[in-house]
């Protein structure tokens, strides 16, 4: 199994790079100990050696040749690398210690089967050129022969091992960008569903506010239309109806631009944010309205501020739509992890389970569960309205 790959079994090339080094750093040391006076022999021979590993290094490691990719790279190498060990061994026999290097080397450059046919051939030049340059007898014959067969043995578990992991490590890496894959997916999901949620609410926001109050306003012109010439008076009445409902319709856009800018505006706190949300009701209705905070005040996630604002909003917004109160009054509790969010007046009440809104309590009692917390709504006819959310503080941001 071929692939392309910028790395040696996976990401771990800075310990291969320490391998191959101390390996040839070994290989050398070995040959200078064992040069019984042929110094130049020697000398060329650690060169070939150094410079059959900087040949790799430079140009046929993975990164530049696919990972056993049998590439043309890797054959080029594997011809030089042979012809150098080759001589390097006829000038110092222990230069075949540089097999410890170049095994994993062609084992990440090959196939299988070609790196271990490439391996019993270097084998084959050492044991040769043993058996023919040195006075050997038959002790000796077998004695190399089975160093050898040891040799390549050892080279094709070593092998065998190196492809184990390369391929598991190339596999984790698949497995790991599936799993990115995957994550992101399931982030543009869950964003895509949040921004629907989002549509869907801001659309029957606007249906119960403004779609309403333009349809009033058709009908109050058309009205205003037939009694111009009729009825003066009432034809008046109407236009400053008209007047009056387009005002309120302009309000409750403006309300719904502010429901779609971040939860926390410049920077304020959850408190803070409430009582500037409270402070615009009473400048829009001239009703009493007030802010109780008890407790210690935390700090919120982004998550739970974002709820407790739209509970306060949408709770004054019935109160303006719906209760013809007298006064209001919002509390925030600081309790534990949670923060309660009160909203009180002394309007008309509704009897609960009757009252059927576009967005209203489902969709404020949908957007709290959906943060971890409970809303409680009570009301009686004639006596007010209390909505209560409990909402998990969350992670600070």
């Amino acid at each position: 199994m071929a692939q392309d790959s910028g790395t040696e079994l996976g990401d771990d090339v800075h310990g291969w790079l320490v391998f191959y080094t101390l390996a040839t750093a070994g290989t050398v040391a070995i040959m200078l100990a064992n040069a019984q006076g042929q110094w130049p022999r020697t000398a060329a021979a650690i060169a070939l050696v150094v410079g059959t590993q900087l040949g790799y290094l430079l140009g046929a490691r993975p990164g530049r040749a696919p990972l056993r990719g049998d590439s043309r790279r890797a054959w080029i190498f594997a011809v030089v690398a042979t012809a150098a060990f080759g001589v390097a061994v006829v000038l110092n026999p222990w230069s075949a210690m540089s097999l410890f290097a170049l095994t994993p080397e062609l084992f990440l450059l090959f196939t299988f089967g070609r790196a271990a046919a490439v391996i019993v051939v270097l084998n084959a030049l050492w044991a040769g050129t043993t058996l023919v340059l040195e006075p050997t007898t038959v002790r000796d014959a077998v004695q190399q022969v089975g160093l050898s067969l040891f040799v390549v043995t050892f080279s094709l578990f070593f092998g065998s091992r190196v492809v184990t992991i390369a391929d598991r490590s190339a596999e984790r890496l698949r497995l790991i960008d599936q799993l990115r894959e995957r994550e992101a997916q399931v982030s543009a999901l869950s964003a895509a569903r949040g921004a629907e949620q989002e549509r869907t609410r801001i659309a029957r926001d606007m249906h119960d506010t403004l779609a309403q109050g333009f349809t009033s306003i058709l009908t109050l012109g058309h009205a205003a239309r037939t009694e111009l010439d009729s009825d003066p008076a009432a034809a008046g009445r109407h236009l400053e109806m008209i007047t009056r409902t387009a005002a309120e319709n302009l309000a409750e856009s403006r309300r719904i631009i502010r429901a779609l800018t971040p939860a926390r505006l410049d920077g304020a706190s959850l408190p803070e944010a409430v009582d500037r949300i409270v402070a615009h009701f009473r400048e829009e209705t001239d009703l009493p309205a007030r802010v109780v905070i008890e407790g210690q005040v935390r700090a919120a996630g982004p998550a739970a501020e974002v709820v407790a604002l739209r509970v306060v909003q949408e709770s004054l917004a019935n109160v303006r739509k719906h209760a013809n109160a007298r006064s209001v009054e919002v509390q925030l509790s600081y309790a534990g992890d949670s923060v309660e969010i009160g909203v009180r007046d002394d309007g008309a009440g509704f009897i609960p389970g009757r009252t059927v809104a576009g967005f209203g309590l489902a969709g404020m009692r949908s957007r709290v569960a959906e943060a971890g917390g409970d809303l409680d709504v009570r009301s009686v006819p004639g006596s007010g309205t209390s909505v209560t959310a409990l909402i998990p503080l969350g992670p600070a941001a």
